[in-house]
């Protein structure tokens, strides 16, 4: 999902065999992305019946590859709804989110800024939780950043460059 001006982004995905889709708005809700992204993946003819979709946020870029798998295997073991619980950040929700295709029509159902939480709760859908190591920290200021330089074994293509000096 990327704004629908956003051609950097068509281009990375096209580097990547990825399939981007422009959200209808370029200040539309959450609940609009995900809708869109899930009309757009359910559209696509595939050849599994058991599907999942991995719902990854732009603003969270220490995902590390181990908590995808990790989330992937839980789904294999049966689990509709599954997110990780890190270390680091107990108490709140972890992302990504992962979902079985099962669940996917509860997009219809998805309001404002708060995903699928409210929707599956109300379902009755439980969404397992995996405990994982560290934290996966919301990077939506120059700031939150920044402050990555602080936490062990953030690479240098995270990093931004002082004021002033070339990228």
């Amino acid at each position: 999902m990327h704004r629908p001006d956003d051609e950097a982004i068509r281009t990375i995905a096209a580097e990547y065999r990825a399939y981007p889709v422009a959200t209808r708005s370029p200040d539309g809700e959450l609940s609009d992305t995900l809708r869109a992204g899930i009309e757009a993946i359910g559209s696509r003819e595939t050849r599994q019946d058991s599907a999942a979709l991995l719902i990854c946020l732009a603003d969270q870029p220490l995902l590390r590859l181990e908590v995808i798998g990790a989330l992937i295997d839980g789904w294999k073991s049966g689990a509709r709804a599954i997110r990780p619980a890190y270390r680091d950040s107990p108490g709140e929700p972890g992302h990504p989110l992962l979902i079985d295709r099962s669940l996917w029509g509860y997009a219809s159902e998805l309001r404002g800024e708060s995903g699928f939480g409210p929707v599956l709760a109300a379902r009755g859908v439980t969404v397992r939780t995996i405990p994982v190591g560290g934290s996966n920290p919301d990077v939506d200021t120059r700031a939150d950043l920044e402050a990555l330089d602080l936490i062990p074994g953030v690479t240098a293509e995270l990093r931004i460059p002082n004021e002033g000096s070339p990228p």
